[in-house]
């Protein structure tokens, strides 16, 4: 049976997978309508997984993927207005981003995906059809951040159940992945429900399946809560200022950091332990001599804190972006420098060329470790680097116990991708077991426990911070 006749007879099967494609899309980034995402995915499952020819499963998955992936990375058309070239070239090469790095997102979705049909006449059973094929497609998830060229695992499933800790909680048995494929393969047994004659047996499966991950999530969490009453807490303060795109660019550092200077001092509690500012807070090379970061460690001697903030560091003659850890005496510990930057954003392709400056990702393990300040182990998380698992699990591993992600998302303009970004930490928070403070550039900044559950979030842009307590916990 056509899944899509269900809905409407007069709608073609990939016209209806091309809508489905973008409701799919809207659930990761604008809509929080959790449960949806065990019924979304179900045309697109369904339709792969009855196909037998080569041909009707290649145009079956365009029809789904391109409006996917087109739809989630719209938030490249932005970019032009910080890269470093004019705008009648910067435009185009934006354009040319977001179409090209909508095409290579489908190549590494559809590289795993074309081994179904080799595979499937080696399959008996209906079932293992729809597990191979939901394994498959979490496999291509998985790709997207492996892949050694332009990894940008930007898009997943479980983006769509963020705001439902419930649902999250199976990332702590593997990781995001696990969440995910739990996702497709529910929507695969929804499908069979709708258009097999063997309707109870899913049912049942379903229902089956559904019940021990809500099991387990429950269990999850009441597991995670008791981690409040076994290791030590503490309160912190994430802030941000309201500065968009190039206005941000042109304020002259010193005015920043006075800016966050006054945003801490409104907002101070007595009794912070922790207080984190946003990516390149102070859009400056770090030099302790420098006013501009004389304020900052002054801030944190005389309020006795512990103060995490951006800046770039100049290191052999290479330029990074850097978090430094300020201690409750106003001394910053070696900063930790970006592993991995934001395309035409912060590293411009073919710069030689150009004859244009361009940041370095740093890959010296002295500076991609958790800061350590005060006693406190910090995993260290820069913007884009959040929606990486493996890159903040390499945190947690080193000894984190907490994550700390300053970010700068001001240049998103309206997008979606605000939003979109800011679930990612959600997830982190869940698959490390660890609480995730976000403070970020016109926001979102937020406080993640490690269930995932949002204890405080500011998501407009204006100035002002979020507080609250924390627990820091160990392995």
């Amino acid at each position: 049976m056509n899944i899509s006749k269900i809905i409407d007879p007069k709608i073609s099967r990939r016209a209806f997978l091309a809508l489905t494609g973008i409701v799919s899309a809207l659930m990761q980034s604008i809509l929080n309508l959790p449960w949806l995402a065990f019924f979304i995915f179900a045309p697109m499952v369904h339709c792969l997984s009855v196909c037998h020819e080569k041909r009707a499963f290649r145009l079956d998955f365009l029809c789904y993927f391109v409006p996917y992936y087109l739809f989630q990375l719209t938030f490249m058309l932005t970019i032009w207005k910080i890269c470093p070239l004019p705008s009648f070239v910067s435009i185009p090469l934006a354009t040319l981003a977001w179409l090209g790095l909508t095409l290579w997102e489908c190549i590494l979705m559809y590289l795993p995906l074309s081994l179904f049909l080799p595979l499937r006449p080696h399959l008996k059973h209906r079932l293992s059809e729809i597990v191979l094929l939901c394994l498959l497609l979490t496999a291509g998830e998985w790709l997207q951040e492996k892949v050694p060229i332009l990894a940008f695992p930007w898009s997943a499933a479980w983006l769509a159940v963020t705001s439902s800790p419930l649902l999250l909680q199976s990332a702590t048995l593997i990781s995001c992945r696990l969440t995910s494929f739990i996702i497709f393969l529910l929507n695969g047994l929804h499908g069979e429900i709708y258009t097999s004659k063997k309707r109870f047996a899913y049912t049942a499966f379903a229902l089956l399946l559904q019940g021990a991950n809500l099991s387990y999530g429950l269990y999850s969490i009441n597991l995670d809560k008791k981690l409040d009453n076994i290791y030590p807490q503490i309160d912190v303060i994430c802030a941000q200022d309201s500065l968009e795109g190039r206005e941000k660019s042109h304020r002259k550092a010193l005015d920043s950091a006075r800016s966050y200077l006054s945003i801490m001092e409104s907002c101070w509690r007595w009794g912070t332990d922790l207080v984190l500012l946003p990516e390149t807070a102070v859009s400056k090379d770090y030099d302790e001599q420098l006013k501009e970061f004389s304020l900052i460690s002054d801030f944190a001697a005389t309020h006795g804190c512990t103060l995490v903030t951006g800046s770039f560091y100049l290191e052999n003659g290479k330029d990074y972006n850097a978090l430094f850890a300020y201690d409750k005496n106003g001394i910053a510990s070696s900063p930790y420098l970006k592993q991995v930057l934001v395309p035409f954003g912060e590293k411009t392709p073919f710069a030689g060329i150009f004859h244009l400056d361009t940041m370095s990702e740093c890959a010296d393990e002295r500076h991609t470790k958790p800061l350590a300040s005060d006693g406190m182990t910090i995993g260290s998380v820069i913007c884009i680097e959040s929606i990486f698992p493996s890159l903040v699990s390499r945190q947690k591993e080193q000894g984190a116990q907490i994550i700390c992600v300053s970010t700068n998302d001001s240049w998103f303009g309206k997008s979606s991708a605000r939003e979109q970004h800011y679930r990612h930490c959600i997830m982190r928070a869940v698959e490390n077991r660890r609480y995730v403070l976000r403070a970020g550039n016109c926001g979102i900044s937020a406080i993640i426990s490690p269930t995932g559950e949002q204890l405080s979030v500011k998501s407009d842009k204006s100035k002002g911070a979020v507080w609250g307590k924390v627990t820091l916990i160990g392995r």
